[in-house]
């Protein structure tokens, strides 16, 4: 089973794009929220990176390609597994 990291830094203007185009509906409204809330209550905003594991992620790639920022990626945890 392939999981993946979803990955979401300061640079997250909010926009909603991602979750309007994320497929398995793991990007909500709720979590970008809560990403950027956690973001803004630091010391130094412009250094975090927030970071999700989710191994219901397909890596349609919707969510980076939208994102305008380049404020989310995704990383394959399981690089040396390829599924056949």
């Amino acid at each position: 089973m392939t999981v993946y990291l979803i990955n979401i830094n300061n640079d997250c203007n909010e926009c909603m794009e991602c979750v309007e185009v994320c497929q398995t509906g793991i990007l909500t409204e709720d979590f970008i929220n809560m990403v950027k809330s956690k973001i803004n209550s630091t010391e130094s905003p412009d250094k975090i990176l927030f970071r999700k594991y989710a191994p219901e992620c397909t890596y349609c790639e919707s969510c980076e390609s939208v994102c305008g920022q380049e404020a989310i990626w995704i990383i394959n945890l399981n690089p040396e597994c390829e599924e056949l």
